[in-house]
């Protein structure tokens, strides 16, 4: 068991920097002439919000640590009524949803705004962010799926009762 925490911490470490290269790879992009003027004026990469989903990424990552952590040294077991849980599972869905989707839209466009002889963009963290929007997309159709089929299942659960 000890194996394994060892290989998922370094797993994490080994992220964790992928991350902030990536972070960094957007900060420089900010100043990218080549990639600025290729972006059509009505749609524009947000930047930002690409920094924004790697601190989140990066912030989920430290979570997974410390519930790692705490799984493994078995401190604390997490507990709520079921209430709280409905609300807060019902809420975090629909900010993923949103971030996922959010998310895929600004790497489709920062694929298609990207020139091939464009030195700044053209580094490896662009794969990273093309992966990462491949994934959210799939992620995000799988969610949307999920939740129109639970709303349907919940509508016509309450028609029957009825």
């Amino acid at each position: 068991m000890k194996i394994h925490f060892g290989i998922h911490l370094f797993l994490s470490l080994v992220s964790l920097c992928i991350l902030v290269a990536v972070y960094q790879y957007l900060s420089d992009l900010k100043t990218c002439s080549c990639f600025i003027e290729k972006q059509h004026p009505k749609y524009k990469v947000n930047i930002e919000f690409l920094q924004f989903y790697q601190i989140l990424e990066i912030v989920s990552l430290f979570v997974f640590i410390c519930f790692l952590t705490m799984y493994q040294t078995k401190w604390a077991k997490l507990s709520g009524s079921k209430q709280g849980m409905k609300f807060f599972l019902l809420l975090s869905t629909m900010i993923v949803l949103f971030i996922s989707g959010y998310m895929s839209y600004h790497s489709i466009l920062m694929y298609f705004m990207s020139k091939e002889d464009c030195l700044c963009v053209n580094q490896w963290q662009k794969y990273i962010i093309y992966i990462q929007g491949t994934f959210n997309s799939i992620y995000f159709l799988r969610l949307l799926f999920l939740f129109i089929f639970v709303c349907l299942l919940i509508v016509f659960n309450t028609k029957k009762n009825i």
